[in-house]
């Protein structure tokens, strides 16, 4: 029995290290097959990922190369049009050189109508072309298109935008022989309502005194570089099966590698990858995007390749310019590389079985020292795994904090933003409480980077935004909106009142000064709130209203604080209405002017006019030129607006008043915006030059406001205008901060009293003194002294006794339609 036990003991001992062993070399092999599997498998995607990104950055490549060919095409298309012109009309020149010279036998009339014969047939710019000649008077000698205007004088031809085209082209001919002109002119088989942009060139031919010349559209142009544009792009290639597409703005396909994909709408792909191929590429913009679809291989067809392309859209043409790679095409080369991985982990695996086995003889001799150590390496082993693993989370935890997270501040961004108002939301919602969105933009930060650096301006963001982490409840949350824009939410509010408190911690941390970089900086900030459920239940209305009263409340004053209300609902939607109205209302006719009257003191008799703008419309009745003139500026809207009143205020007081050293003059007020332009001068003088004024007959007014935001731009602008003979008024006087220096730094030639002084001019010492001393400064300056807004006889009588030159008000008239002023004047009297 013993013995059996000793046997089997034996048998232990002998056999079953090599069990043991063998067991053990079995799990190790199995180990290295599953790593060596698993890291071919990881090496295969990883090839994979780093093929397909060096791909894209290749089609990305095409597509930067063919959009920036397009924009050289685009910036060319206005000098290709001219240069075409001119070379047109000098082959017309000597054409016409020519046939004058080797006629010289003949009558001038022989020669002209022989040379109007030669030229009329003549077309180009592929066919659209033809010449055109005028003598200097605008009467028409030949016209290639319109041979029925010959003879006719066409001098005061308009074009669609009102513009006496011939007059201001022979004008630029006559001053220097040739000339370029551009007008707006519809087009052939398009609304008589659209214009298009016309670019012609003339030159003067002097036996006769012609102008001979030729116009072409600029679209038409553009056209013909898009045609040769398209035909580059279709033999363009690259690769194998590397092609551009070209789409536009309605989904048509305009290049193709596929011809008989061209023409196809991509709307008409009626299967759900279809409708996902035209979504992604109509959504692409100007930066440029990645998109992966599926695609069929021919139209029609079921079978469908997936595809990544890379899509830019070209704005001014309206089209999406993009190119792609099959995924597919790689499948081949990723196999191959598979199978050779696998052939390597094959010969390991034989390797490693071979000296497993030898190995075996002398690991029964040091099983237990082997095994210790082959333990060890094992923990080593998982240990790099484990590490590998938590190394690929915490990449992972990183990647996702940084996706919702700003990099600056370390505050939720506009992402999670929109989460946590949503998860508010449905807190507040169930506990019946108010929820409040606060929105918090910094005043003035820009200057702490133009003064201090970008460095200091980053570091005030931080030191803030960890300021505000700690005004944070449970369920509270603060997010970096962006630049220097916050945003709280604060649910489970029991009213508002609780709001207005979390507010005011808010502005509590600003009344202490920031010290960053050694430098002590203030800072302030202007508030907006929207509350739920009273202003809305959705995150981003609320958002958006918490943004409208921030903005509305800054534009008050900065440093502000301001909740949304009805009110302010109803008041964005009227400026959006007078946004909506305005565009239209030059076009609508609605715009007009009024005149007021300027009595002289002395002669009191009427001697000058302000030109005052006003806007009737049909929706919103009269519109106060205090609400309207503003959302011009801002609109981009007053300079059309102010040429408009400036042409027609010339055009009615030279109607009213000739020239003449006794004629009526007339203030027009002008817009700072305008005096920021570089020809505002040119544009001013142009129109004096169109109606016939003496520019003598014209003050501009300008307010305080204008010279204290912009001085050193206003100034040059100013002295330019006075030079050219206009008057220069300076409209309220006495209401700012620095009147007197302008008086002795500008070519002021008049000021007026704001209406502020003579309402209480009777009732106020101050007013009366001050009145006093404007008319006094006016005369000891040699400039006219306007008084605005007399109402009643005993202000007149007063001014007049100070010895105010000008008067203006209801108590003379109110402002008045042109023919009605032209009536009230008739036989006037003295006032």
């Amino acid at each position: 029995m013993a013995a059996v036990k000793d046997n089997k003991l034996f048998q232990l001992i002998r056999y079953g290290p090599v069990i043991f062993f063998g067991v053990f070399a079995l799990a190790i092999n199995f180990i290295v097959i599953k790593e060596n599997s698993d890291r071919a498998e990881h090496s295969i995607d990883t090839l994979r990922s780093e093929v397909v990104r060096r791909q894209k950055e290749i089609i990305k490549q095409h597509v930067d190369q063919i959009t920036n060919e397009i924009g050289y095409h685009q910036s060319r298309a206005e000098n290709v049009l001219k240069t075409q012109a001119k070379n047109r009309v000098e082959e017309a020149y000597q054409i016409a050189i020519n046939l004058h010279q080797t006629n010289l036998d003949k009558s001038k009339q022989q020669i002209s109508k022989i040379i109007s014969e030669a030229l009329r047939p003549i077309r180009f710019f592929d066919g659209r072309g033809y010449f055109f000649v005028f003598n200097m008077d605008g009467t028409n000698v030949m016209h290639g298109l319109r041979p029925h205007v010959e003879g006719k004088n066409l001098i005061d031809s308009e074009d669609v935008r009102g513009t006496k085209i011939l007059k201001e082209h022979i004008n630029l001919v006559s001053q220097s022989g040739e000339a370029y002109y551009r007008w707006w002119y519809p087009k052939p088989n398009y609304p008589e309502t659209m214009e298009f942009e016309k670019i012609g060139f003339a030159k003067l031919f002097e036996p006769y005194n012609w102008l001979i010349g030729t116009g072409e559209y600029l679209a038409d142009v553009e056209h013909d570089i898009q045609k040769q544009v398209l035909d580059w792009i279709n033999n363009y290639s690259f690769d194998n099966r590397g092609y551009i597409f070209v789409v536009d703005n309605n989904g048509v396909i305009l290049s193709h590698r596929e011809p008989s994909y061209v023409g196809i709408n991509l709307k008409d792909f009626k299967d759900p990858a279809g409708l996902q191929m035209r979504g992604m590429i109509l959504n692409s913009d100007a930066d440029g995007g990645f998109v992966r679809y599926d695609i069929p291989t021919v139209p029609e067809s079921d079978k469908k390749e997936e595809k990544i392309s890379y899509i830019q859209k070209v704005e001014k043409w309206g089209w999406y310019i993009g190119t792609g790679f099959y995924l597919k095409d790689f499948e081949v080369y990723f196999s191959k590389q598979r199978g050779l991985l696998e052939e390597k982990n094959r010969a390991e695996l034989t390797k490693i079985t071979i000296l497993s086995v030898l190995l075996t003889g002398i690991l029964m001799a040091l099983s237990m020292l082997l095994s210790n150590n082959l333990a060890r390496r094992f923990e080593r082993f998982q240990s790099r795994i484990d590490d590998d693993f938590c190394e690929l989370e915490v990449t992972r935890d990183r990647m996702q904090h940084m996706a919702l997270h700003d990099a600056l501040t370390g505050l939720p961004n506009r992402l999670l933003l929109l989460d946590n108002i949503n998860q508010g939301i449905d807190i507040s919602r169930k506990n019946g409480s108010y929820l409040a969105v606060i929105f918090v933009d910094l005043d003035d930060f820009k200057k702490v980077n133009d003064l201090y650096g970008h460095s200091s301006g980053d570091k005030l963001l931080e030191i803030i935004s960890r300021k505000f982490e700690t005004l944070l409840g449970d369920n509270d949350t603060v997010s970096r909106f962006g630049g220097d824009e916050f945003i709280f939410c604060f649910p489970m509010l029991d009213d508002i009142s609780q709001a207005e408190k979390r507010v005011s911690k808010i502005k509590d941390v600003f009344r202490d000064q920031f010290v960053i970089n050694g430098k002590i900086l203030s800072s302030n900030c202007s508030v907006g709130i929207s509350m739920y459920p009273n202003d809305s239940d959705d995150a981003e209305s609320l958002i958006r209203k918490a943004d409208i009263v921030l903005y509305r409340a800054k534009s008050i004053r900065k440093g502000d604080v301001m909740f949304y209300d009805n009110k302010i609902n109803q008041q964005v939607q009227l400026d959006f209405l007078l946004e909506e109205e305005l565009r239209r209302a030059l076009k609508k006719g609605e715009l007009s002017v009024l005149y007021q009257p300027q009595i002289n003191v002395k002669k009191q008799k009427l001697v000058s006019v302000e030109a005052l703008a006003r806007w009737n419309n049909d929706r919103m009745g009269c519109v106060s030129p205090s609400k309207f003139i503003a959302i011009a500026e801002d609109m981009g809207l007053i300079n059309e607006i102010g040429l408009f009143v400036f042409r027609t205020a010339c055009e009615d007081i030279l109607s009213y008043s000739p020239n003449s050293s006794h004629a009526i003059k007339v203030s027009i007020n002008i817009s700072p915006k305008q005096l920021m332009r570089e020809t505002f001068a040119e544009e001013l003088l142009t129109i004096t030059n169109d109606v016939g004024i003496d520019v003598e007959r014209i003050n501009l007014e300008i307010t305080e406001n204008v010279l204290i935001n912009d001085m050193d731009k206003v100034a040059p602008v100013l002295n330019m205008l006075r030079n050219l003979g206009f008057g220069i008024s300076l409209d309220d006087f006495g209401t700012g901060y620095s009147s007197l220096s302008y008086l002795n730094s500008l070519p002021i030639t008049e000021i007026k009293i704001d209406r502020c002084f003579v309402d209480k001019l009777l009732v106020s010492e101050q007013s009366n003194t001050l009145v006093k001393a404007i008319i006094a400064i006016g005369e000891s300056c040699g400039m006219q002294v306007v008084a605005e807004g007399v109402e009643t006889k005993k202000q007149y009588q007063q001014l007049m006794s100070y010895g105010c030159n000008l008067v203006q008000g209801y108590y003379f008239d109110r402002p008045l339609p042109i023919d009605k002023l032209m009536s009230r004047t008739e036989g006037q009297e003295s006032a």
